[in-house]
């Protein structure tokens, strides 16, 4: 019996045999050519990319019948690698240049792509890696005329534990059978392969160091998201534990979907809105299952992962106009193009920063870029005729930026005038990040249609810590007296100029951080989809007079501690079965 740590990514308990996958890599023949033989390995690629894109069509509709067209967007994005001009022409000028072997060419350009994305810091671009690797391992499978799909055949009922698992054999292996957890040693949150995870409602633990070593396919493990716990082959008490705390949580889990539909008002009637973040389109049908009042923010980086995409207002449009007919009336507010510090890409140009945190980002980035920035609100534009779209930007920190985008958004107007398309003009808001701005928040009354507080950067720069350095992540803590105040100063400034706020970081998720911005006064909230039950749960069983009259206290307090002692002792002081019977996730 073996107990190891991780961290979770996914909720619940799930145990049953091991299934490893470990696919060994396959040698490459690092031979030069003749110039006579660069022609037929010229072939043997193109054939090699032509056999892959029939793979992958049968693996997008087999996600679609599963799963549904949303989810499958994981493979249409394997396509679009396929068909992208700058990767597959450069396999091929490799073979050409260097008259090497169509196999040593791919291996070359993985290890390329795998290097410049491991540099970037944010881990949404930095699983990208996995897209690029996987399709490219395809190709070298087809090359060779093995199987590339043999070692995903996955036996129904496991417990499935891997390195990490490419986005197109993830969702092969979902797609075609129950698997019951999920294990990786390596990975993010922001991976494909737990997002798919969390879609199908997989318990998932990630960062096991060694886990491909220390177990092996016969063992029985078992999955506890909840204690970050994974139990190999563990002892008859530990699985009768496991079973008793499953079927809690499948109760636990009836009763929050029953809390979905309920009204959203606290006990003494306070009215709030519970919205859904999202990073793919698929995970909408998510926050729709769970009654939520829209789309509070859509990050939309993943469409630059298709030059096409990115390059088209009409591509881009028919994305956001999809979302907005499904939401409606319900708001779908679309935050403009958000890269930069360490989150580069290959479609922008610009040069190493010292210290990118405080450099070209967002829309600094996209002011100086402006070329996707005008396709991006183009196509924003055109899409609202339900009119529910709202556009956001983020990162802002003075007048002249938002000017400058609503003079955009102008012209962009005029235009579409001018060639008889029918313009409704979506609001316009900006994300409070930087403490800058909430010092603004008076001058732009009169510029921004609503706010949105993107709490993960604002504590971050109230506090000066990278939230991604392990070395000093401890002292990134919402309940610092700092942030605390900076968010109660921002509540009131927004009241003062009657516009509308919507807390859309981690702490809208989060329960204890979820009640201290209820009882500052915010009403609006979005979140992760996961997250939307359970907050509206605890927000409808409580008393807003009570939450307000907690929160009033925490500015005579000089620690983070002691705020957060306070609060949580106050709630478990009122409402004693409430928390007691709350699963933290």
């Amino acid at each position: 019996m073996k107990i190891l740590k991780g961290n979770s990514a996914s909720p619940g308990i799930g145990y049953g045999p091991v299934h490893l996958f470990n696919p060994e890599e396959e040698l490459i023949d690092r031979k030069k050519v003749d110039a006579a033989e660069v022609k037929t390995e010229i072939h043997r690629f193109r054939n090699a990319v032509k056999k892959s894109k029939a793979q992958l069509k049968k693996i997008y509709n087999n996600v679609v019948k599963i799963m549904g067209e949303d989810s499958a967007l994981i493979i249409e994005t394997q396509t679009m690698l396929l068909n992208d001009g700058q990767l597959i022409n450069g396999i091929e000028d490799l073979i050409r240049q260097e008259q090497i072997k169509a196999d040593w060419a791919i291996k070359k350009t993985e290890k390329k792509y795998i290097a410049l994305f491991s540099k970037l810091s944010d881990p949404a671009f930095r699983e990208k890696r996995n897209d690029i690797s996987d399709i490219l391992n395809r190709l070298l499978s087809n090359l060779k005329q093995t199987n590339h799909a043999k070692s995903v055949e996955v036996i129904d009922e496991v417990v499935l534990i891997a390195r990490e698992i490419p986005p197109s054999q993830a969702a092969n292996i979902m797609s075609k059978g129950r698997i019951l957890g999920l294990v990786l040693e390596e990975g993010g949150e922001t991976s494909h392969s737990v997002i798919l995870a969390k879609t199908l409602g997989i318990p998932t633990l990630i960062n096991i160091r060694d886990i491909t070593e220390l177990a092996t396919g016969g063992d029985f493990a078992i999955v506890d998201s909840f204690s970050a716990e994974l139990v190999i082959n563990p002892l008859q008490g530990q699985l009768e534990e496991a079973r008793i705390k499953q079927k809690k949580y499948d109760l636990y889990k009836d009763r929050l979907k029953a809390t979905t539909r309920k009204e959203n008002r606290t006990r003494d009637h306070h009215s709030f809105d519970i919205m859904g973040n999202i990073e793919l389109p698929f995970e909408a049908e998510l926050i729709k299952s769970y009654n939520a009042n829209g789309i509070g923010l859509f990050r939309t980086e993943f469409l630059l992962g298709n030059s096409t995409i990115a390059r088209s207002a009409v591509e881009q449009g028919v994305i956001y106009h999809n979302m907005a007919r499904s939401f409606y009336p319900h708001p779908v507010v679309i935050r403009t193009f958000d890269i930069g510090r360490d989150k580069g890409h290959h479609l922008i140009k610009g040069t190493r920063e010292e210290n990118p945190s405080l450099g070209t980002m967002a829309i600094r980035l996209f002011l100086r870029e402006k070329e996707l920035l005008i396709i991006q609100l183009k196509a924003i534009i055109t899409a609202n005729s339900h009119r529910n779209i709202r556009i956001l930007l983020p990162m802002i920190t003075e007048i002249e930026e938002v000017v400058t985008v609503r003079k955009m958004m102008r012209e962009i107007a005029a235009d579409l005038h001018r060639q008889g398309h029918p313009v409704h003009m979506p609001p316009l808001g900006i994300m409070i990040e930087v403490p800058a701005a909430v010092k603004l928040i008076r001058s732009l009354k009169d510029l921004v249609d609503f706010f949105s507080i993107g709490t993960n950067d604002l504590m971050q720069y109230v506090l000066a810590v990278d939230r991604n350095n392990s070395e000093v992540s401890y002292l990134y803590n919402p309940f610092h007296p700092a942030v605390v105040q900076v968010l109660i100063e921002a509540r009131e400034e927004i009241r003062r100029v009657g516009k509308e706020v919507t807390i859309c970081g981690e702490m809208a998720g989060k329960v204890f951080t979820a009640l201290m911005l209820l009882g500052m006064g915010y009403r609006s909230f979005s979140m992760v989809p996961l997250s939307i039950p359970k907050i509206k749960n605890i927000l409808t069983s409580i008393d807003f007079k009570y939450v307000s009259g907690v929160v009033k206290k925490l500015v005579g307090f000089g620690s983070k501690k002691e705020i957060e002692e306070y609060l949580i002792e106050a709630m478990f002081r009122k409402y004693p079965r409430l928390f007691s019977n709350e699963l933290v996730w």
